[in-house]
């Protein structure tokens, strides 16, 4: 049973889905009078992404509380976790929310900068990266090296002073934009197409129990 009851509401609930994306009679469906199925489901799911949230809260301080207490390395950084954790949740659910100045504060003047300088030091990794990528061996490699050149000095204002966005092809720019418009956009739907088949497919071995993985270790 252990087994046969989550792959049963899995199976339904594809079902009840794919029902209401197809059918519009489902999704108009009233259980009551002005209490829309699609409404209930809707809410049963959102508070199904908040159990899930909280049980993760749970694990996480299970996890980094064992940390603390057996006193493995770097322990104190667990301590901070939790410490930060705990007290932004705090500082948001009773201390005024979105509206509170300490907590729009933290967000402003932590948070922010901390996303701006992780960004920025990926930007390093990302041009080794690219320095790696962009040798040349091949005819390949070559085309790539030169659409990534023209597209970089298509973004920075270096490129407008080579070759200027009034000049022959709208300089720089103008080659960046149609790289991004055409060949970029034509590879981006070919790409969109084979991650929904591929999704589609995995939808469909999900419903129909073929896989099973996401079961865990359950007998």
């Amino acid at each position: 049973m252990k087994r046969e009851v989550p792959l049963v509401l899995t199976f339904v609930m594809t079902l009840l889905r794919f029902g209401f994306e197809m059918l519009n009679p489902m999704l108009t469906y009233e259980i009551s009078e002005g209490v829309r199925l699609f409404s209930r489901i809707s809410f049963s799911v959102t508070f199904m992404y908040c159990m899930g949230l909280f049980m993760g809260l749970i694990n996480l301080t299970r996890v980094h509380g064992n940390t603390i207490r057996r006193r493995r390395e770097h322990w104190i950084y667990s301590v901070w976790l939790l410490i930060v954790m705990y007290g932004y949740a705090i500082l948001g659910l009773f201390f005024g929310g979105m509206e509170s100045k300490p907590f729009t504060w933290i967000y402003d003047a932590v948070i922010v900068p901390l996303d701006s300088t992780m960004f920025s030091l990926l930007a390093f990794f990302i041009a080794s990266a690219a320095y790696r990528a962009f040798r040349i061996r091949n005819v390949e490699s070559v085309i790539m090296m030169v659409v990534a050149f023209i597209v970089m000095l298509g973004n920075v204002s270096l490129g407008e002073v080579l070759w200027s966005s009034e000049a022959f092809l709208g300089g720089f720019k103008g080659l960046k934009d149609w790289f991004l418009a055409t060949p970029n956009a034509a590879s981006q739907r070919a790409i969109g197409i084979g991650v929904f088949l591929g999704s589609y497919a995995a939808i469909l071995r999900v419903a129909l129990g073929l896989e099973k993985r996401y079961l865990g270790g359950i007998d």
